[in-house]
Formats: structure tokens, sequence, C-alpha cells
């Protein structure tokens, strides 16, 4: 094997294309943001509020992952950050759980709007009926 066959087999360098064929789309970072979701109101219910905004602040990170790989959500998914996960935050921040648990279920309406909006209406997503079970949701310290 020439060392150009090797080359071309195993690049050292990928090109623009290939690089942006690895990145993860929606259906890639969705179920990690779903479960930081899920995990965010069951800490909060619990009264653990670190736990729950540490969820929320990471979710934030993988919607701005999503707005990189997937910019022609951008709009859409500021939207839900301004008008869902920061009154979401807020109320964390007041430890006000009933308003969290209110403002939750909205944005849970509100995500799935989105995705009839995305023409993808067969997502609907929805809280789970009950806690994470690798978690321990007692508050610490």
């Amino acid at each position: 094997m020439t060392e150009t066959t090797a080359q071309a087999k195993n690049p050292e360098r990928l090109e623009l294309e290939q690089l942006t064929a690895l990145q993860p789309g929606l259906a890639r970072l969705m179920p990690e943001i779903g479960a930081r979701f899920w995990k965010a109101f069951y800490a909060a219910q619990a009264s653990n509020w670190p736990l729950a905004n540490w969820q929320l602040r990471e979710m934030r990170k993988l919607l701005r992952l999503c707005e990189v790989t997937r910019p022609k959500y951008t709009d859409d998914i500021e939207e839900w950050i301004a008008d869902d996960l920061d009154p979401l935050m807020t109320a964390l921040e007041a430890h006000d759980f009933v308003a969290f648990e209110r403002l939750y279920h909205e944005a849970v309406d509100f995500a799935n709007e989105l995705h009839r909006r995305w023409q993808k209406e067969w997502i609907v997503w929805k809280l789970p009926d009950s806690p994470p079970p690798d978690l321990d949701l007692t508050p610490r310290g």
C-alpha cells in the first residue's frame, strides 16, 4: 500500500463536509435535553435547588449546541430559552416550586408546539410519571 493510499483511508485532516457530518443533530441531542429537563423537575420537586439549577444550565448549553449544529432552529430555540427556560431559572432561584411547576408545564406545551412547527408533530414530549432512578434527589448541604 502506498503512502497516498494509506492517507486516503485514514486522513490526518477531515474536510469541512466530513466534520459537519460528525456533528450531532437534534435527534441525538434532544434525548439528553429531555433527560435533563425531567431530572430538573423532580430535583425541584424534592427541593434540591442546586441540582435542578445545574440540570437546566446544562440543558441550556445543549440547546446552544443545537443552534450551532442546526442553525435553522436558532430563532425558535432562543424564543424557548427566553420565554420558558429563563422564567424557570428565576422560579428556581426563588425556590418557588408552585411557580416552577406551572412554568414547567407551559414550557413542555411550547416545546411540543415547536415540534409541530417543525413538521415533527409525532414527537410529543411528556414529563415521566416518576423521578429518575439514577439519581438520589435528596438535597445536600
